[in-house]
């Protein structure tokens, strides 16, 4: 083989090497790219916050615009420490956000919503559902407090309704099958005791009138689910 032959060939070799790498390169910015996609999403969720100064340094949400925006909306929740910074919904069954935004239209990571069979943030124990999203969209900054030294960091939020605003006091957080009737059934009370055996991480807690359930799926694709107990305390007049 001549040497300009030579040359050549190791300049082909070396062509295909780049080919190949900015191939890959050109894979990994796609994928960036469709996750920007599939998660811009919630931070458009979160483009229906309405501001208003004054308000005790928690932002205000205004309802009757949101309700413009959408009916079904009963809440605003934000969990200190988290993504969770979103408005809630409830519908006549619990499927109808599982693929819905709150502006109506498709979206994988769904809307948090009321169960179904909660009538509101005042019974004795209700519950709110989300997905698990990467990049801690939607819910998926819930099995955080699965960890020790994140529930010990983390125990505040707040919950806004058109009637009332609570804050949140997280107390619990544990594992949960689906079908387990005594965190998920219809008509419930809430079951501290068990709770309490079956926790992961769990704190004391004074006696409050109203618990909040915060769940979501596990990312083991199984039944069971991440389930975080808040009290509401603090119920004052919604401004």
């Amino acid at each position: 083989m001549s040497e300009k032959q030579q040359k050549w060939r190791n300049l082909n070799k070396e062509f295909r090497k780049w080919r190949r790498i900015n191939t890959w390169i050109d894979r990994v910015i796609l994928s960036v790219l469709l996750a920007l996609i599939v998660f811009t999403g919630s931070g458009l969720i979160d483009g229906f916050v309405f501001l208003e100064e004054g308000v005790k340094g928690v932002e205000y949400h205004s309802f009757s615009r949101l309700r413009r925006i959408n009916p079904d909306v009963e809440a605003w929740i934000t969990v200190d420490g988290t993504h969770i910074d979103h408005p809630v919904v409830r519908s006549a069954d619990n499927f109808d956000y599982l693929d819905k935004g709150f502006d109506g239209k498709f979206y994988a990571g769904g809307t948090l919503f009321m169960d179904m069979n909660d009538e509101s943030f005042e019974d004795p124990y209700c519950m709110i559902h989300g997905h698990h999203m990467a990049a801690g969209a939607m819910f998926g900054d819930l099995d955080r407090f699965l960890d020790g030294d994140f529930f010990e960091r983390n125990s505040s939020g707040v919950l806004l309704t058109p009637e009332y605003d609570y804050d949140i006091e997280v107390f619990a957080a544990g594992v949960y099958n689906a079908y387990d009737r005594n965190i998920y059934r219809a008509g419930r009370t809430f079951m501290y005791e068990y709770v309490k055996e079956n926790a992961v991480n769990i704190r004391e807690r004074g006696l409050h009138d109203h618990v909040l359930a915060l769940s979501t799926c596990m990312d083991d694709m199984t039944d069971n689910r991440a389930v975080v107990f808040c009290d509401l305390v603090n119920r004052r007049k919604h401004r």
